[in-house]
This record gives structure tokens, sequence and C-alpha cells, in this order.
């Protein structure tokens, strides 16, 4: 899809009206006139512009568009070098945008909505994951259920592709299950699991993405998913295999979605958390196996632990399950629509 503005040359430059980029790009402007400032808000970043100067400011840092920003009439304009130049380097996800004959012309090369998410249902077949301790409820059983109920939810409400790694009683190896979603060019990877701990009384939920695990308690949650590889896929040599540089390599390779994850994370703690009223134990940053090498946002979820006896029990209980998948779709949904809005624009 082509969009055209006209420009206005004032003084030899061109320029362009904040009322067409608000088209465009579905932003916002709004003036401070004690301060002298005009608040450009775009792609769920605000950019602070000083009236009458060539200077603005984003996320903490000035800028020299070289010509000013002006007040003509009623509206305010910005040098067309802003849209074609600064934009694309702020953002590094515009549009194609190039000043044509006095227009600028803004290309979009290609839908890059979330269309295709994968759910891994974490453990399987021989490997049951965790074992409650009362009720000896098996994590393999609890993290199927509720991914296929994700599955239901995304595919009937938002009309996406939907895969599930596992949609029955089987082992899959940690990475296949990545390789699954690169192979089917997935936008999404979403991985469920139940905690456990020795401490019986920890309880609550978090989730996690891919980075360097920065507590205790978070490299507990880390070893605990990682021993899978190490149990049930062919010991030491096979965690050298994760740890040697092929993984390295594909983790330097998965940076550029880390604050994607990051934000995917946050979205879905916040609506698990709202929707549960489980204890809020956040979002930490962990090097889960799973996680390594999916070269698209990516997050791994803890429900709760079947370690804690009350909340094996809730973890068993089938509107408790329906809530959880409830609250997880929401949070994807929230973070797709404003993630496409982002990559689209």
């Amino acid at each position: 899809q082509n969009v055209s503005l006209n420009t206005q040359t004032v003084d030899g430059i061109e320029y362009v009206s904040f009322h067409s980029l608000n088209q465009v790009f579905k932003s916002i402007i709004k003036e401070d006139r004690e301060e002298n400032r005009v608040y450009f808000n775009i792609l769920g970043e605000q950019i602070i512009f000083l009236i009458n100067t060539s200077l603005y400011t984003y996320k903490q840092t000035n800028y020299n568009m070289i010509y000013p920003l002006r007040r003509i009439d009623d509206g305010f304009y910005v040098p067309a070098v802003f849209v074609t130049e600064h934009l694309p380097a702020r953002f590094n996800a515009g549009k194609q945008v190039s000043l044509v004959g006095g227009k600028l012309q803004f290309t979009n090369p290609r839908d890059s909505s979330i269309r295709t998410i994968v759910i891994d249902p974490g453990h399987g077949g021989k490997d049951p994951g965790a074992v409650g301790r009362k009720l000896k409820t098996l994590e393999k059983d609890i993290n199927l259920e509720v991914a296929i109920k994700i599955k239901t939810l995304l595919e009937n409400e938002l009309g996406l592709k939907i895969i599930l790694t596992r949609s029955d009683d089987r082992f899959i190896s940690l990475s296949e299950r990545t390789k699954y979603a690169n192979d089917n060019k997935a936008d999404l990877f979403v991985s469920i699991h139940t905690n456990a701990s020795q401490n019986t009384t920890s309880h609550g939920i978090e989730t996690y993405y891919l980075a360097t695990a920065t507590t205790s308690e978070a490299r507990a949650v880390e070893a605990l998913e990682n021993q899978v590889v190490e149990l049930y896929e062919g010991g030491r040599e096979a965690v050298q295999r994760y740890d040697d540089l092929a993984f390295i390599l594909s983790d330097i390779l998965q940076s550029e979605y880390l604050e994607a994850s990051n934000t995917l994370a946050t979205q879905i703690q916040q609506n698990l958390v709202f929707g549960t009223k489980a204890l809020d134990r956040g979002v930490h940053q962990a090097n889960f196996y799973v996680l390594r090498g999916a070269f698209m946002p990516a997050v791994l979820i803890e429900l709760g632990f079947l370690s804690n006896a009350n909340e094996e029990k809730l973890l068993l209980n089938a509107e408790y399950k329906d809530r959880l998948a409830r609250t997880i779709f929401e949070g994807i949904k929230r973070f797709k629509y404003r993630y496409d809005r982002i990559r689209n624009t």
C-alpha cells in the first residue's frame, strides 16, 4: 500500500504537516504553550519538539533536524527530513519513505502482523515435568490442557494460525520445539509450564523471557526446566551440545527480539495476575534451553506451583484453567495489537 502526502515549501525547505502525519501513523500531537513545546506521540513513544527550533528530544537524547519546526496558520509543520531520515533512524520500523516531486511517498512493503503463533505445552511423554506433592498431578497434563484452551481462543476470536508443539502425551526435545516454530515461520513462541519448589509454601505466577538469569530464584527455575536435557536427552553430552558455539550464536541472532519478548512477557503477566488474583512473582529473565534459537518474540510462563497443595488443587480446577487460558489470551491479544501497529507503520 502506497500513501502520498503533499509537502509545503518554506524558505526553500520541504515541510509536512503534523495533521497529515497523524493520519498516516495514527499519531497524536499536543501543544504546551507555557513550555513552548509540541509533544508528538507516535508508535507508542513520545517525541518532544521545541517550537521554532530544529531540536527535538527522544528517550532523553537530543537530536537536530537542521531546519526548525514551524507553526503555519493553525497547524505545526515539521521538516520533511524528519520523516525521511529521523523517524526511520529512531524507530527502525517505519514505512519506507522518499521525497518525490514535492510529495512524501510512504510504502508498506508487506504486512508484518502476527499471524502464526506456536504454543508449546512443556514436557510430555517420558518427561512428566513437576509432580504434585499431594495429589501427584503431572505438570505435562496441566500444560497441555491450558495450551489447547489458549489455542482455541486465539483461533476462534482472532482468526490466527495456532500450532501446538505437541497435541498429545509425547516427548519432544527442547531444541525440536523451537526448530518447529522456526520451520513454521511463527511470529510468537509461548511455552506453558507449571512450577515446583522445595519450599512447599512457594506460590504464584511468573513469566520469563530469554536472557541471563539475574536472581537466585530465576536461576533455580532455569535449572529445573533445563534439567530435561540431562535427564531425557542424553545426559551431560547433550547439555554440551546445547551450550556449544551454535547456540551462543543463536542467542546473539535472537537479541533483536529481546525487547519484544520482554513486552510480551509483561503483557501476559499483568493479565494473568489481574484475572486470577494469584501472587505476582513478576517478569524475569533466564537462559531456558527451550527458548534458545526461537527467532521471534518468545516467553515461558509458569502457571503456579504443583509443590504447593493449595495451588495444585487450584490447577486441577477446570474453571481456573479456563481463567488461566483466557488471561494469557488477553495478554497475547494486547501485545499483538501494539506489535502489529508498530511493525506496519
